[in-house]
């Protein structure tokens, strides 16, 4: 299986929780569905009642489907629609923990706009597609590493630990204790079964450099921090048929391209960061970057 992104990627969170991956461009149409109330002259929407019972579905048990549920569920809206009249007519929007909360909501819903029409601006062709499973698929070598690593944030912490190695400590529990790959951390470092095109090359590189069993003798430089990485095994790699690996294909050109223009707004924007806040993750950047915009 193709797996463009052995790291986790901070955009793909972006693009999830913004609904901009696809299939969750049905948020951006105007809404033209069944009109299902008024209250005081606000509308309440199919749309609107299709949103609340995902939402509510998340928080308590599902309501069956049926005509009972959905007055009880239709209520509820309309209570919702009520309750935010009154606090509007008296002024609770102004109060501060209500503006930091409504200022979240606005900032979500613009950012997942932006993301949605840069998506619907920058269309991917079956021939961008098939380009990069040539590239990232089907060449390379064809052989599949198995490893674990350890990420830090600089250079000196990753010689210490790198030491620490040498002198007996056990890999795994440096890990769990240090490394900044929360997910892979957990597992004492692993980082399961990749192929050249799942990483960073000069993750991949250091890798493939290694003999089983062998630890990286410097630590590796990627976009994330440095690496201590361990190979752990390796076997032949048969490339997945393109109709398997697509939807990851067209995923991964997506988060290329999103990438690109994060840092494009990055490059122009004034960011301060208050002292003793600490520098800001860059950005997750998959393996190579894209640049065609077929």
């Amino acid at each position: 299986m193709y797996r463009h992104h052995r790291f986790s990627s901070r955009l793909a969170c972006v693009l999830v929780l913004a609904g901009a991956l696809p299939g969750c461009q049905h948020h951006a149409r105007i809404d033209h569905s069944p009109l299902l109330a008024t209250v005081n002259g606000e509308r309440i929407t199919q749309r609107d009642f299709a949103n609340y019972v995902r939402a509510r579905d998340q928080q308590e048990p599902a309501l069956p489907q049926n005509a009972q549920s959905k007055r009880i569920i239709l209520n509820e809206l309309i209570n919702r629609v009520l309750l935010a009249q009154a606090a509007r007519r008296r002024g609770l929007q102004r109060r501060p923990s209500v503006s930091v909360a409504l200022k979240e909501d606005r900032d979500n819903i613009l950012a997942r706009a932006m993301l949605q029409q840069f998506l619907a601006t920058h269309p991917i062709s079956v021939a961008r597609l098939h380009a990069l499973y040539r590239q990232d698929v089907l060449k390379g070598p064809h052989v599949e590493f198995k490893a674990r690593h350890i990420l830090v944030a600089t250079k000196a912490q990753a010689e210490t630990i790198l030491a620490d190695l040498h002198h007996g400590a056990r890999f795994s529990v440096l890990a769990r204790t240090y490394s900044l790959d929360v997910a892979s951390g957990r597992r004492g470092g692993q980082l399961g079964w990749f192929s050249a095109g799942d990483i960073l090359p000069s993750f991949y590189h250091s890798v493939a450099s290694l003999r089983v069993g062998e630890i990286s003798p410097a630590p590796v430089k990627t976009r994330f921090g440095w690496h201590i990485i361990q190979l752990e095994a390796e076997r032949p790699y048969t490339p997945p048929p393109f109709a398997d690996v697509e939807r990851q294909l067209y995923r991964a050109i997506e988060q290329r391209r999103v990438d690109t223009m994060m840092a494009g707004l990055r490059a122009h924007a004034r960011i301060h960061l208050t002292p003793g806040t600490g520098e800001p993750h860059p950005p997750a950047v998959p393996t190579g970057t894209d640049h065609t915009q077929t």
